[in-house]
């Protein structure tokens, strides 16, 4: 462990114990100097440092110093400065920095592509059934969603790889690790139906504001997007949301799943949904709720009362609004196919 030492208010080493005791029989360094190694919260003598035992031939100390030892933050290890690098040195460094630089590019210009490719086939399959324009307005407002999500991950400084789109399913951030806790998954989950709340009520103010039928009709699907996202059960966002809360909410977000089976005519929606269910809600539901818990699952679910009350109004808030603003923009809309048919 390295020693410095104090001498005529200079401050020598590092030192080993050896070469210490060795500058003590020379007479170079007396036994009452002032000393420090690692561990120690000040400077002490030198004979008082653990493990020196005092050399046979060493001379007589000298008087103790009259002076006030320094704490030891004030007596730093000069830093040794870096050796200079040749020429071909600094062009073996540049390539390597252009290297990683490259790599780190190709990485964010492959998310990229992966994230538009899925965006623009998301629009293109919406678009046989709702013509281009309306279609790009959904998918713009599911951006607006996992927007929310990446923000939120990069908050937590989560890595993000992406954003896939799958048309008729929906969209997911792609994180390049697993959250840590509940409370981390809730947070991140969350993200996405407050941005998608605020931008669908901002495209309704718009289409107030300019009578505009066509953003009208997208704010209220996107309403209804979002609140359908924020049903209490994995893997949608509310599941992720009461993960914090209260993983048993996923109970009523499974009957409410369900339900919603026998509300939708489509078949490709109800194939959709219970894949979901049996695949993803399910599993999850009988290994957090039924099973016993193991100590890595109750350290996950482990949150603190009072993260647990704020995401339990972030989610009662987030869902009101989505309420009111869904409630809203279809009376606007039968209004306006009232006052065009009058």
């Amino acid at each position: 462990m390295a020693l410095y030492l104090t001498k005529n208010g200079e401050q020598l080493g590092p030192y080993t114990l050896d070469e210490v005791q060795a500058l003590v029989r020379s007479g170079t360094v007396a036994e009452n100097e002032w000393a420090w190694q690692e561990g120690l919260p000040n400077w002490i003598p030198l004979n008082q440092i653990p493990g020196y035992v005092s050399p046979p031939s060493a001379l007589p100390a000298p008087p103790a110093p009259v002076a006030t030892p320094v704490a030891y933050e004030e007596y730093k290890p000069v830093p040794i400065p870096a050796p200079k690098k040749n020429f071909f040195q600094k062009i073996g460094s540049g390539i390597v920095a252009l290297a990683v630089a490259a790599f780190k590019f190709k990485t964010f210009a492959y998310a990229g592509i992966k994230t538009g490719l899925s965006l623009f086939l998301m629009i293109w399959a919406y678009s046989w059934i709702f013509g281009w324009k309306f279609a790009a307005g959904i998918v713009f407002m599911i951006l607006v969603h996992e927007l929310g999500h990446v923000m939120a991950a990069i908050w937590l400084k989560i890595p993000v790889s992406g954003m896939l789109f799958i048309p008729f399913v929906g969209a997911l951030t792609l994180t390049k690790r697993i959250q840590s806790d509940a409370w981390t998954e809730a947070r991140v989950a969350s993200g996405g139906p407050i941005a998608g709340c605020l931008g669908s009520w901002l495209c309704f103010f718009a289409g107030v504001q300019m009578n505009s039928p066509w953003l009208i009709a997208i704010a209220s699907v996107s309403f209804i997007i979002n609140l359908f996202n924020l049903i209490p059960v994995p893997p949608f966002d509310g599941g992720g949301i009461c993960a914090a809360i209260s993983p048993w909410f996923w109970i009523v977000g499974l009957a409410l799943l369900v339900t919603s089976l026998f509300y939708f005519h489509s078949w490709i929606t109800v194939l959709i949904l219970t894949v979901i269910i049996v695949l993803f809600a399910l599993p999850r539901i009988k290994q957090t709720v039924f099973e016993e818990p193991s100590q890595e699952m109750q350290a996950y679910y482990n949150t603190h009362l009072s993260n647990r009350l704020i995401m339990a109004l972030i989610y009662l808030g987030v869902f009101g609004a989505l309420i009111v603003g869904y409630a809203d923009a279809s009376m606007h809309l039968a209004y306006l196919w009232e006052t065009s048919n009058s």
